[in-house]
């Protein structure tokens, strides 16, 4: 840089001519999440299995100047992530920015849970988010670079505090630590591999407990800052770790929790 060249910070936050994958993108952060990204610059290849949200979320960013495409993927296909990724590396010839967001809670009531439910959940939550990163990371490694955000909870850093869902916990806890072992995999061939770990934000897995005064009480008392997060409250920590503004950091969990883990 010659000398007194201005220097803009915010720089290394934009994402034009990269591309991103969301996968599970059809509602809640991951469909804020694939807006962000398109809005910071990058092109953005949309998996999941509602295709109807899907190409509704297309429209919306194309409406507002983004590039986006749907590809309808179950992120515990094998076969279904590789076309996801195939169609993202279409064009360029190379993948930039892996999220992967496809997420499910337990939906049976049965306590303590039931081997079938936590399954479901383990193959949804830990196994789909290695299939991901799989698929992502092999091209990755072959092009020299490339981030991958995986997202975790702060179910995978603390106990639930009475929540019975062991699943959605050893899941989560799982992503945390794969997020690690592939960082450090992946860092030679310039890889960068972290996860963010949301505490409770409005979607459509805790509408249920937000929307009931018991529920909104229990978060209200339990975390520091006095309430749920917004999700664009997210939006900095997304940004920062898909793009050059984290080129040195690998292998981490960005909690966003309103302190709720600061217990």
């Amino acid at each position: 840089m010659d000398a007194g060249e201005t220097v803009n910070p915010l720089d290394s936050f934009r994402l034009e001519g990269r591309t991103a994958v969301v996968a599970g993108a059809s509602s809640g952060l991951g469909a804020r999440f694939a807006e962000v990204l398109a809005a910071a610059g990058a092109r953005v290849v949309l998996g999941a299995r509602r295709e109807e949200r899907l190409e509704a979320l297309v429209d919306r960013i194309s409406r507002s100047g983004g590039a986006a495409t749907a590809v309808r993927c179950d992120v515990t296909r094998e076969d279904e992530v590789e076309a996801l990724v195939s169609t993202a590396a279409e064009g360029r010839g190379r993948l930039d920015v892996m999220v992967a967001c496809a997420g499910i809670a337990p939906e049976e009531d049965a306590k303590p849970e039931s081997p079938g439910s936590f399954r479901r959940v383990m193959d949804v939550n830990a196994t789909g988010v290695y299939i991901c990163a799989r698929a992502a990371g092999r091209r990755m490694v072959a092009a020299g670079g490339g981030s991958i955000v995986n997202v975790s909870s702060i179910s995978g850093l603390v106990a639930g505090d009475g929540l019975d869902t062991p699943s959605y916990a050893a899941s989560k806890g799982a992503v945390v630590n794969l997020t690690r072992e592939l960082a450090v995999r992946w860092a030679p061939s310039g890889v960068r591999v972290n996860s963010i770990a949301p505490g409770w934000f409005p979607t459509e897995m805790t509408d249920s407990t937000l929307a009931s005064a018991d529920g909104r009480a229990f978060v209200e008392a339990r975390t520091p800052l006095g309430r749920p997060g917004e999700v664009s409250e997210l939006d900095g920590a997304l940004l920062l770790l898909a793009s050059d503004a984290s080129s040195y950091i690998t292998g981490q969990t960005l909690v966003v929790d309103g302190g709720w883990t600061a217990r």
